[in-house]
């Protein structure tokens, strides 16, 4: 049976170290079909309602502004607030009938995202985190401050107590049932945090040896069984910076193309899915919109549509 997606569009950075990010959903929102399958904007080509959410009415003037700066309650304050505004808006999408579609926008919007899910649905879900970096870093073990490097933490009851109370006071997500996949840039102190609640990490070079698909179907496999249900958090950068060089926070040796779009051809439709998150676009560093572009068939991709198949088939018949 499928589904009736609602895109919430979240263009804010507040929480990310360089807060280009901020431009991103509203980038994606307002762009066309690259790939001239139609003639749609991207909000209307692949969803029945939408949201925006604007964090930035006046502009990004300072990018790169330091998070632990004297600005820094002042960024703290945008990131909660936008956090919160997730989270309504999450919960306003699932009260009318519809799967949200969270696009951002820097990664401390999964707070709302899934605090949202968790508290619609009030049961426990398992969530796959697809990232080049861990995200699970609290104000102690964080040199940069920057909040899009802590909300894994935060959904597990660690951190800035305003946001693991977000919605309510206890944990959103379970160790047990989240699995991160793709990891190859992190620090001690998350990492040491994840070890300590027994989290499945699928690093790297792990996915070199086994596999993007092999991966990503254990991850599914691991988290619905029993007939419980799952969510997906994907970070651009998790991709190789060669397809997608416009995020913020690039790591080399990442995900190709191919893999992932084969692996997670039609994801969306899947029964026991509860939401699904993109994020980390940062459109002022990509080149010649090689990210946009990605972005574009990716969403083709995990939506299943025809037409993904047909191009598919096309570059096929060109590399042939």
């Amino acid at each position: 049976m499928s589904k009736n997606w609602a895109l919430i569009s979240t263009s804010s950075g507040w929480g990310a170290s360089n807060m280009g990010t901020g431009a991103g959903a509203h980038t994606i929102f307002h762009s066309f079909d690259p790939l001239n399958l139609n003639s749609a904007r991207f909000d209307h080509t692949f969803f029945e309602k939408s949201y925006q959410i604007n964090a930035h009415p006046n502009g990004i003037t300072l990018p790169k502004l330091p998070f632990c700066s004297t600005n820094g309650e002042k960024r703290f304050a945008h990131v909660l607030n936008t956090v919160q505004e997730v989270y309504e808006y999450t919960l306003d999408c699932l009260y009318h009938g519809f799967t949200p579609f969270v696009l951002g926008g820097d990664h401390s919007i999964a707070v709302g995202t899934w605090s949202a899910i968790h508290q619609y649905h009030q049961k426990d879900f398992g969530l796959i985190w697809i990232d080049a970096h861990l995200d699970s870093h609290t104000p102690e073990t964080s040199l940069s401050q920057a909040r899009h490097g802590m909300p894994l933490a935060a959904l597990m009851g660690y951190g800035d107590c305003e946001l693991t109370s977000v919605g309510f006071a206890q944990p959103k997500l379970k160790p047990s049932n989240l699995v991160i996949i793709g990891a190859r840039s992190f620090e001690k102190g998350e990492q040491d945090l994840l070890s300590q609640l027994g989290v499945r990490i699928m690093y790297m070079e792990e996915v070199y040896q086994r596999g993007f698909a092999a991966c990503f179907e254990e991850a599914v496999a691991l988290l619905t069984k029993n007939g419980q249900h799952f969510g997906i958090s994907f970070d651009v950068d998790a991709f190789d910076p060669s397809i997608a060089p416009g995020t913020g926070a690039a790591e080399p040796n990442g995900l190709l193309e191919i893999d992932v779009l084969l692996a997670m051809n039609g994801i969306l439709n899947h029964e026991q899915l509860l939401g699904f998150e993109l994020v980390e676009f940062n459109p002022a560093i990509d080149i010649q919109n090689k990210t946009l572009n990605l972005i574009w068939r990716f969403v083709y991709s995990i939506m299943g549509e025809k037409e993904w198949k047909r191009l598919q088939l096309s570059q096929q018949r060109g590399h042939a």
